[in-house]
């Protein structure tokens, strides 16, 4: 799970600031080369009649003096950052929308992970267009992490890790362990719901009986999971803590983060696809859209 290459999007907004930030940041820290990421129209002349020459002109000078502006203030960024933390900078402009420029720059460049903001849209219209980061979520073959403004400067010191133990959770859960600061804590939250078996009131008695038996076995299985599931970090100088709560998983560790505070939360992703993806969502963009600190999605 080393972190060799990372890349962010970086469109010079107050988000992707944040996200520049933290990318550098995790960069220094792991001594691994950091990719920026910049979206533009790169200037082609159409292909227009004699009478219209002169306006096509005049759209492909504003938008090759707007890509030169660009390129400028990706270059200072590019030097600062070098200067600053002291890990190798590239940059790269790619004629794409943002989500496919960070998708096909991870996929070109054999990134581990791709750093991106967050604008926190909200309504009508973020449900509607979707947003930058579950776009990229949805689509990137890598790891994907959504900084958020807010989180500390250094390191995460207070992580919640969906643990469901799929391949997609053990990823996340490894990736947070290197992700965090020394010293941080690190909750892992099994979330599980099972409405269909419980009996209903007034039921008879031995039916509730071997409902108890049944869940107390869940409960066993799933606590020497999770205790299995730390002990395979036993020498990460982190703290671990395991709970499993009755609720639905998109829920369960977003309202786990907000009850610590944390600072990221890991989760995995099964790569759904698909009309069953687009009807039911997916754990990991619910994740994304509503957790209320930085966000990490393990492939």
């Amino acid at each position: 799970m080393a972190l060799r290459k990372l890349v962010v999007g970086v469109d010079f907004s107050q988000g992707s600031e944040v996200a520049v930030r933290r990318a550098a940041e995790v960069a220094a820290h792991h001594g691994a080369e950091l990719v920026l990421v910049h979206a533009a129209t790169v200037p082609e002349r159409p292909d227009v009649p004699d009478s219209m020459a002169a306006t096509a002109d005049a759209f492909v000078n504003i938008l090759t003096k707007r890509l030169a502006a660009d390129r400028g203030q990706l270059g200072e960024l590019r030097e600062r950052l070098s200067a600053e933390t002291g890990v190798t900078v590239s940059q790269l402009v790619i004629d794409a929308y943002p989500d496919d420029a960070l998708v096909q720059a991870a996929a070109e460049t054999r990134a581990d992970l791709i750093v991106t903001g967050s604008r926190n849209r909200t309504g009508i219209r973020r449900w509607l267009l979707g947003s930058v980061a579950e776009h990229v979520v949805r689509r990137a073959e890598t790891d994907v992490l959504v900084a958020r403004a807010g989180d500390p400067d250094r390191g995460f010191g207070r992580i919640v890790v969906g643990l469901d133990f799929s391949p997609g959770a053990t990823a996340a859960l490894a990736r947070a362990v290197e992700l965090a600061q020394p010293g941080a804590t690190i909750e892992l939250v099994h979330a599980f719901q099972m409405p269909m078996l419980r009996p209903a009131p007034g039921a008879d008695p031995a039916l509730a009986t071997d409902f108890q038996a049944f869940n107390d076995e869940l409960m066993a299985d799933a606590r020497a999971r999770g205790d299995a599931a730390a002990a395979a970090h036993a020498g990460a100088n982190v703290t671990f803590n395991f709970q499993i709560v009755e609720e639905n998983p998109r829920e369960a560790v977003c309202d786990r983060a907000e009850q610590i505070g944390a600072d990221l939360v890991a989760i995995g992703s099964h790569g759904r696809r698909g009309l069953r993806r687009l009807v039911l969502g997916s754990v990991a963009e619910a994740t994304v859209r509503h957790a209320p600190c930085s966000v990490l999605v393990a492939r």
